[in-house]
């Protein structure tokens, strides 16, 4: 592998990491989000 190729592979699976995370991360918020919702919806366990 030349040193062009090695940089690229290190370039998308360094670009792949950070996109992971950042999904894993909106995941993360978002889940943490419906449950503040739910916590603070004055219906309870009602549903509309």
């Amino acid at each position: 592998m030349t040193t062009h190729w090695l940089h690229v592979t290190l370039s998308w699976g360094i670009t792949a990491l950070v996109f992971g995370g950042l999904a894993v991360g909106a995941y993360l918020r978002q889940r943490a989000a419906k449950a503040r919702l739910a916590q603070l919806d004055p219906r309870g366990a009602r549903d509309a």
